[in-house]
């Protein structure tokens, strides 16, 4: 699920631990993303104003590809 408020979005995950090999994996794909919540469950974004569409777009692709490699390191 997501939560979030304007811009600032979360990503919730049911396992902290996929969040941050989540955010790890974007990272080294050159997204910033961190981990918040209580139990560091929920992948942050926090995207600037000045964002494009294109580089918004560019932003939840790597995301999406850090998910699904994460995702498949528990596989």
């Amino acid at each position: 699920s997501h939560r979030g408020r304007g811009m600032v979005q979360g990503l919730v995950f049911e396992q902290a631990e996929l969040a941050d090999r989540a955010c790890e994996i974007a990272f080294g794909k050159g997204l910033l993303a961190e981990t918040s919540g209580p139990y560091s469950e929920v992948v942050k974004l926090l995207p600037p104003l000045t964002i494009t569409s294109e580089e918004l777009a560019q932003g939840l692709a790597i995301l999406s590809d850090a998910v699904d490699e994460a995702l498949a390191e528990r596989e």
